[in-house]
């Protein structure tokens, strides 16, 4: 059975986080297959040539080998099972998938919610000598001081043209009102209103609310609402000392209990664990990153 990775369980309390990796044709030497429970990865290659193994699950394909060759860039979605073989050394970023979802409604990019939905990882290609490498090693040298969304910010806004040029999604085709107040439903006291406010945001029937969610979110309104709740409520308990209870009112759940299964489900462990788990994070040490090839 494949890893599965959860954020709080090596980056809690952190935007992101950076590795250079190497992956050599030994067993010991490569990143163990793995999944992600609530996360993306950005891996950008710079020396060497491989191949990326992935399993499709319940998304259509088996096991599909990508090739991966020197500028290679591969957007790694949370659902996505994957392993890497091959000579070669990459960057990994990875950051919370619910940042990056916030990133793409304020910023109003295209297609982010089909990225997620593909068979296989979106793929792109950058010059080694261009400003993506720069950023990649931008972000990768801030992370060994004190790393900040601001870096995370700028490296998505070099990585997504190149994203979008090889997924053909420049245009986005989103409706303004929907943007509008799926971006709203971030502020707490929305929040708490749930799904009634949502509607009142959008000004739309709730057919039409729930047509439109499904195609360009791939969700339904009740589960977006839900998984913004939770969100929400993971900050909360990163970032303040409230009690748990009270937090889960401050979210819009209507008990603590219900909050407990519904958080569980989607971090893996209970809100009070996940507490303690980012109490315990710190910032990894320094790391020699001047040269990422």
């Amino acid at each position: 059975m494949p890893t599965v990775l959860r954020w709080v369980e090596f980056a809690a309390g952190l935007p992101y986080h950076a590795a250079l990796v190497p992956v050599t044709g030994s067993r010991r030497d490569r990143p163990e297959p793995h999944t992600h429970a609530d996360f993306h990865e950005l891996v950008f290659v710079t020396v060497g040539a491989g191949t990326q193994v992935v399993w499709g699950g319940g998304w259509g394909v088996g096991e599909a080998e990508m090739p991966l060759r020197a500028g290679d860039m591969v957007l790694v979605r949370p659902h996505d099972r994957h392993e890497f073989a091959g000579s070669m050394r990459f960057v990994n970023i990875a950051f919370p998938s619910e940042r990056w979802h916030a990133f793409a409604d304020l910023a109003g990019l295209a297609g982010t919610a089909d990225w997620d939905r593909r068979d296989l990882p979106l793929t792109a290609h950058a010059a080694l000598d261009g400003p993506v490498a720069a950023e990649f090693a931008r972000v990768l040298g801030a992370y060994s001081g004190v790393p900040r969304v601001l870096d995370l910010v700028r490296l998505w806004t070099a990585v997504v043209p190149a994203l979008e040029r090889a997924d053909g999604t420049a245009v986005d085709r989103r409706p303004g009102w929907l943007v509008s107040a799926c971006v709203a439903m971030s502020r707490e006291e929305n929040l708490r209103e749930g799904l009634p406010r949502l509607l009142e945001l959008a000004a739309v029937s709730s057919g039409h609310l729930a047509r439109s969610m499904r195609r360009h979110y791939g969700c339904t309104p009740v589960a977006f609402v839900v998984r913004r709740r939770l969100e929400h409520a993971a900050l909360l308990l990163t970032t303040t000392t409230e009690d748990i209870g009270r937090i889960a009112q401050r979210c819009g759940f209507s008990g603590q209990s219900y909050f407990g299964r519904l958080f569980q489900r989607k971090y893996g462990m209970a809100p009070r664990d996940y507490r303690e788990a980012t109490r315990r994070a710190v910032v990894p040490v320094a790391m020699d990153t001047p040269d990422i090839k």
